[in-house]
């Protein structure tokens, strides 16, 4: 096999730099940005100092003829070619006054859709002479492009896409800023409350029967749909525990070993809705009782199922999160044998004994996952759920 040697150019640093960024800032992905120096630099790049490179309070200088990269601290000679230094607190605040603005335009749009079919669950059409006589001979595929180019339906579609791409783009974001938030110790956070706001009016839309997308288009938007309209009937029903095996999309685990999930996609906000489910079945307090402040607080479901030891779990992606109750100056909720219990069998039936754990989504086999946490539960947290 023959070697290939390269060498590194003067812009070296510049680039890996940059390439952080652009994970971090346009695809949301904070473990992509850092592993962008840990690969770099061989695994010898300690994550304090892949956090300040990112942020850019340190900048990659290259010895061109010794071949080095040399970390240094930033200075104005800097400025004009390394990439500008991040201030998260004023990005997340551009991107909540950007998402906020992004709502109003949806949230328009969704409400002129209800009011046209508001009081009518039928949608007419009108198709040529040709298509019909197409039809009634056997050729539906003229009928079928005549829906497929009808105007209004399009325009439907078209938005109900858009609010799909734009909640799950909103939760990425979303958890983002968690991330930033713990590893930077920055108040940085996203409002998404008006997030479930467009859900509501999408599980609307959804429960109306003028709304069937032909065969060939978005697969995705017409499971999206379907998803909202079975949620919608659980919800209704009211929220009960079932069987992991089941093998649901996205749930939450009781330290108790109890499972509450629901099926459909990312732009459903499962867990969300699950959380608010069981706030409105009782299971989680409806307010915070501040009592300095003499406030009652509306609790976030969420945060609340995490602080308590709650096990979130989409597919084979694993969360946990009461390993993080001192940051909050509340005490660690450990994970229980039980939930890890469950966790084995369910990765290993469901999941082919692959799991992918933590903000990181680090993958490893479930037996080693689970020999760890049996054995030792701080080792697990900081192999998989510290940040």
């Amino acid at each position: 096999m023959e070697t290939v040697h390269f060498r590194v150019g003067a812009d070296a640093g510049i680039l890996l730099m940059n390439i952080a960024q652009e994970h971090l800032l346009y695809g949301l992905d904070i473990n992509k940005a850092l592993t962008v120096f840990s690969d770099s630099f061989g695994g010898g790049c300690p994550k304090e100092l892949q956090l300040e490179l990112l942020r850019g309070d340190k900048v990659i200088e290259v010895d061109e003829d010794k071949q080095l990269f040399y970390v240094v601290p930033r200075d104005p000679s800097h400025e004009k070619k390394f990439p500008a230094r991040l201030d998260f607190v004023k990005w997340f605040e551009e991107q909540q006054r950007r998402l906020d603005d992004h709502c109003d335009d949806i949230d328009k749009g969704l409400d002129q859709i209800i009011n046209k079919f508001r009081y009518t669950d039928t949608y007419k059409m009108d198709f040529s002479v040709k298509a019909v006589i197409d039809y009634l001979y056997g050729k539906d595929e003229t009928l079928i492009e005549e829906i497929q180019y009808d105007y209004e339906l399009n325009q439907m579609q078209s938005l109900i896409r858009i609010t799909k791409d734009f909640i799950e783009k909103s939760l990425k974001l979303s958890g983002l800023a968690k991330h930033i938030k713990a590893l930077y110790e920055l108040e940085v956070s996203l409002d998404t409350y008006e997030l479930m706001n467009l859900a509501q009016k999408v599980k609307d839309i959804a429960s109306l029967n003028f709304i069937y997308f032909t065969e060939g288009s978005d697969d995705t938007l017409t499971a999206y749909l379907e998803a909202t309209k079975e949620i919608d009937a659980v919800i209704t029903k009211g929220i009960v525990s079932i069987d992991i095996m089941d093998n649901y999309s996205a749930g939450w685990l009781s330290p108790e070993g109890e499972y509450y999930a629901l099926n459909g996609e990312i732009a459903n906000m499962l867990h969300t809705q699950i959380a608010d489910a069981l706030q409105e079945k009782g299971m989680i307090p409806m307010y915070d009782n501040d009592e300095e402040q003499e406030l009652d607080i509306k609790t976030n479901p969420d945060a609340w199922l995490e602080q308590h030891g709650w096990v979130k779990i989409h597919g084979n992606n694993v969360h946990f999160a009461g390993n993080l109750n001192p940051t909050l100056s509340i005490p660690i909720v450990h994970i229980t044998d039980k939930q890890i219990e469950i966790i084995r069998d369910y990765i290993t039936d469901c999941h082919a004994c692959m799991i992918k754990a933590g903000w990181r989504l680090e993958k490893a086999s479930i037996g080693m996952f689970t020999t760890l946490a049996m054995r030792n539960k701080t080792a697990l947290y900081k192999k998989y759920f510290d940040f």
